[in-house]
């Protein structure tokens, strides 16, 4: 048996999207419609009800893991997933190329993403990685660019924490924060904010007058001459999925958040097909490597992050466009393909990304499970309305577990 788990990310919307109709209800989606008639429906809050979840909490909860004991920051997944690797002690940051400018009080942002910046992210790196820390500190670091502005950092040495604040103040117009302990009195997150601090400003000291910068700004464009981190975070304690459930799996993804919190599972990261510089997926080429890792592995988690992007940008025809062609390259392709007489598949969201409020919300997100063992349900279309009267109800997280169900994979809880 394989199975095959896949998240459109910020698929979810409100009625507010489009003409009383969500994005997803708005969308011509016939084979996810298809899929829906043959399979069950239901609802699903990624976390729980009323909670409003990050994309990395909502990932680990619905591919069976608990976030509130295992989550301990964003940092760790998004190093693990440009294919860094991290130890116990070793602290992880999401990392940004960000435009500031110098004002009395500090640095200002004038852009956190350098204009999503997409040419000469490596050779910023290796700037980056030639600072040298005060010695005093003992600590090295490494960093790595990833798409676009994106990058992750990781802080290693002795007596590190991962206890501290962000240098990113996630907000254009205001000054680069100063890393503080998330908890007083604790020697160990002093001294790794200290180092923190220090990588920042030293970061816009190499990079300020950096030649690609200049020719940025005579070109119009925003300099990347800062480097902001936040999400601190060290290793979790996580087992592999193998290890649970027998079973060897691969991830496809373009964003590095997601091939990281597969890895961490045990899963094989396999880079989903596009354009890295702007997270943009072929769907279709996706279709075919997912097709081809089915030879080699048990299951995938294959992940699309095309409908989020157009909620952030608050763009109601840019979602409905990419949820279509979802349906269109994906889906069909794999509807055809497939053998279903030993395939399970499951497609959802991992959470809501209104149009109106251009960020996640609480509200649960439909989820499809097709396949020769699920009971069919009365659904025929696939949508936030029609999933209310799903066979499946409503349930939190768990969706990568309750796929397995399907396949008998699952070990027993009790005699």
């Amino acid at each position: 048996m394989k199975a095959i788990l896949i998240i459109a990310d910020g698929l979810g919307g409100r009625p507010t999207d489009y003409n009383g109709k969500t994005c997803l209800k708005a969308a011509k989606t016939p084979y996810l419609d298809d899929l829906a008639a043959r399979g069950a429906v239901g609802l699903m809050d990624p976390i729980g009800p009323g909670i409003r979840p990050g994309s990395d909490t909502a990932h680990l909860s619905i591919l069976g893991q608990n976030p509130y004991k295992v989550y301990t920051g964003r940092g760790v997944f998004e190093a693990l997933g440009v294919g860094m690797e991290m130890a116990p002690g070793d602290v992880g940051f999401r990392a940004n190329f960000a435009a500031v400018e110098l004002v009395s009080r500090g640095l200002r942002v004038l852009d956190r993403r350098a204009g999503r910046i997409s040419e000469g992210q490596k050779e910023l790196e290796a700037v980056i990685n030639s600072i040298e820390l005060s010695e005093a500190l003992d600590i090295d670091f490494e960093f790595r660019a990833s798409t676009q502005h994106r990058g992750a950092l990781i802080l290693r040495g002795n007596g590190l924490c991962h206890c501290v604040g962000g240098t990113d103040p996630k907000q254009a117009g205001t000054l680069v924060c100063t890393s503080r302990p998330t908890e007083e009195g604790d020697i160990d997150a002093q001294r790794t904010a200290a180092a923190l601090n220090e990588l920042t400003k030293k970061s816009y000291e190499v990079l300020c007058n950096h030649p690609l910068n200049r020719r940025r700004v005579e070109e119009g464009k925003s300099p990347a001459n800062i480097l902001l981190c936040r999400g601190a975070a060290d290793l979790p304690s996580l087992q592999s999925i193998e290890s649970v459930y027998g079973v060897r799996g691969a991830v496809i993804a373009l964003g590095s958040l997601y091939r990281g919190i597969g890895k961490s599972l045990g899963m094989k990261p396999i880079t989903a097909a596009g354009d890295a510089s702007s997270l943009d997926e072929d769907p279709a080429a996706i279709a075919e490597m997912s097709l081809a890792a089915l030879s080699e592995y048990d299951y995938l988690f294959v992940h699309i992050k095309g409908p989020d992007n157009a909620g952030h940008d608050q763009d109601a025809a840019a979602k409905i466009a990419v949820i279509e062609r979802i349906d269109r390259e994906l889906i069909a392709y794999l509807d055809l393909q497939l053998d279903w007489r030993t395939t399970h598949l499951a497609f959802t969201g991992d959470h809501t990304t209104p149009i109106d409020y251009g960020d996640h919300t609480a509200e649960p997100v439909p989820i499809i499970f097709v396949g020769p063992n699920v009971l069919p349900d009365k659904v025929k279309e696939f949508n936030e309305r029609a999933a209310t009267e799903g066979g499946l109800g409503r349930f939190s997280g768990q969706a990568l577990p309750i796929l397995f169900n399907y396949n008998n994979w699952l070990p027993k809880f009790g005699s």
